[in-house]
């Protein structure tokens, strides 16, 4: 395991790291082993969701994977941090960064749970689809999209088990470059003020199309936005009519409507807005049902209340949101976008969100936009209130 260049010992939370020297090596550090500090809250995260499954299930002995691993840190801190965790399989195409990681698990004494493997992350997937080989929790964290793996990622999983995916490719499934989203989720993005849940939704569509070839579906249950990338975390389930959370969302740029559309409705669905009657336009197909499930989301809450974590502060703080916007409809809208329209005030969320409540409305913050909120009214309504 002689590694000929400069390394460098550096710790995440209370683990231990050692990794290309970036002082020496510059850039090359980088190619030779990446790791990402700021992705550590989505490690943090991680941690807390699989310990919430662990308690949820009441399992014990639980298998991980973790390909596309690089320094081996996601994985490391799986072993190391839940205890429920027997096994886990790491992959690198990477040779270098296979025997970093390997070296990592023995400096961080959990060697005997963490098995890295020199594998192409759907070869290694591939290796554990037949039925008493998958995993309990699978987690696909790749630089860009998550499409190519989610296939060999349901067929390694166990039915019940977790997949994570991680897409940081947010210009095609933010509107920017809607027919990369086509290619790449199977539908269209939108560049609207709430394209990061469309976001998240594009990538549930394809989940749940992916394992309808297998007779089964997804539940999503917990998901986020934050800085450059979403993460989903869905339970694969042996249900078989997923496709009726399969639609589209129709965005009226005029007066900032939006409609849901279930697939089978589609064709007797009108293209302009019954609003005001302008054009509309549709996002999708993706998945229009819940993207969150409330009582895992409070239990996630709970076991990061309970840890010593890193990232603890910013993390009670979002799923302090996401619970609260867990029941939530389907897309938000934000106070920015409906006062520049409408040429009104812009008032505090929470002041906002409380008038809505107090007239019988479901309104709550939303984590994916310091300025939006859920509301299960119609656009005028809010109208109306910030014109008083």
């Amino acid at each position: 395991m002689n590694i000929k260049m400069p390394l460098k010992l550096l710790y995440e939370g209370k683990v231990k790291l050692l990794l290309p020297d970036r002082a020496i090596l510059g850039e090359e550090a980088e190619k030779a082993v990446f790791y990402n500090p700021f992705m550590s809250f989505s490690r943090d995260l991680s941690i807390c969701v699989l310990k919430a499954y662990a308690n949820v299930t009441g399992k014990k002995g639980l298998r991980v994977a973790e390909p596309l691993t690089a320094s081996g840190v996601r994985g490391i801190r799986y072993a190391k941090e839940v205890d429920e965790v027997d096994e886990v399989v790491l992959s690198d195409v990477n040779p270098v960064a296979v025997r970093i990681a390997r070296i990592n698990a023995l400096l961080n004494k959990v060697h005997e749970k963490v098995v890295v493997k020199l594998s192409n992350a759907n070869s290694l997937l591939s290796r554990y689809d037949a039925k008493g080989k998958r995993f309990d929790f699978v987690d696909i964290d790749p630089f860009g999209s998550p499409a190519p793996y989610v296939d060999s990622a349901i067929r390694s999983t166990i039915l019940g088990g977790v997949i994570a995916l991680t897409a940081t490719d947010m210009p095609p499934l933010c509107g920017v470059y809607p027919r990369v989203a086509l290619r790449r989720y199977g539908g269209l993005s939108l560049k609207t003020e709430y394209c990061h849940e469309l976001a998240v939704r594009l990538v549930l569509g394809l989940l749940c199309r992916e394992t309808g070839k297998y007779e089964l579906s997804i539940k999503p249950l917990i998901a986020h936005s934050t800085r450059h990338y979403i993460r989903v975390f869905v339970q694969l389930t042996p249900s078989k009519e997923g496709s009726e959370n399969i639609g589209l969302i129709y965005h009226c740029r005029n007066c900032l409507h939006r409609r849901i559309v279930k697939l089978e409705d589609l064709a007797s669905t009108k293209s302009l807005c019954e609003k005001c009657c302008s054009p509309m336009e549709a996002a999708g197909p993706l998945w229009i049902g819940p993207i969150f499930d409330k009582t895992f989301c409070e239990e996630v809450a709970r076991v990061a209340s309970s840890l010593d974590l890193l990232n603890k502060k910013e993390l009670k703080k979002i799923l302090k949101l996401i619970t609260s916007e867990a029941d939530g409809p389907p897309t938000f809208y934000t106070v920015d976008a409906l006062s520049h329209k409408y040429k009104l005030r812009q008032p505090k969320i929470q002041e906002l969100v409380e008038k809505l409540r107090s007239q019988g409305f479901h309104a709550s913050p939303t984590h994916f936009n310091p300025k939006g909120f859920r509301f299960s009214g119609d656009v005028e309504d809010i109208v109306k209130l910030l014109a008083r």
